[in-house]
């Protein structure tokens, strides 16, 4: 396996988008369909759990849907979170976002505070999180809104799967930004 950082991981995404013709949602569509792949073998009893997706806005949060979807598909019990109102999703993320909605998805927009304080008691309930917040183009302080979902998750005592790298972290040198 090659390690790369995260300008490099970046600039393969878009070369294998430009130069290949790979278009994003297949990119996406295979990121999320693996990481649902690797979850099943790391939790055999996957079909018997609760499992809450917490989605960003961005293609994290596309993969985060495209994994929920197939795990429903799998008979798990899935609900998606979105940290966003669900107009503020675009390109192949909305895409997904209409085919998890179709599939039979649930999904709950957490775009505020206040929002997550009332459903903090319902999400914290799940047995299993799969984190899409943020992927490998953070490089700002987390705050606010992500930094509660991010700080409540990791006191959840639950396993967490991220995708691509724990939400928060600066993904080349893994320092915590804000979280």
């Amino acid at each position: 396996m090659k390690v790369v950082s995260s300008r490099q991981m970046q600039n393969l995404d878009r070369r294998t988008i430009d130069e290949c013709g790979i278009p994003g949602i297949v990119l996406m569509e295979n990121a999320g369909r693996g990481a649902a792949q690797v979850m099943a073998s790391h939790f055999p009893d996957l079909s018997s759990r609760r499992v809450a997706i917490l989605c960003g806005r961005g293609n994290n949060g596309g993969d985060g849907l495209v994994i929920g979807r197939c795990l429903m598909a799998w008979g798990t019990a899935v609900r998606a979170y979105l940290l966003t109102r669900k107009n503020q999703i675009k390109g192949d993320g909305k895409t997904n976002l209409d085919i998890f909605v179709r599939s039979g998805g649930v999904v709950h927009e957490v775009p505020d505070s206040k929002t997550f304080e009332a459903r903090r008691e319902e999400i914290l309930s799940h047995d299993l999180f799969v984190d899409a917040i943020f992927g490998t183009g953070l490089t700002s302080e987390v705050s606010g809104l992500h930094a509660e979902v991010i700080r409540s998750l990791n006191k959840s005592g639950r396993p967490i799967v991220s995708v691509d790298i724990p939400s928060g972290l600066e993904a080349s040198t893994g320092r915590p930004l804000g979280t």
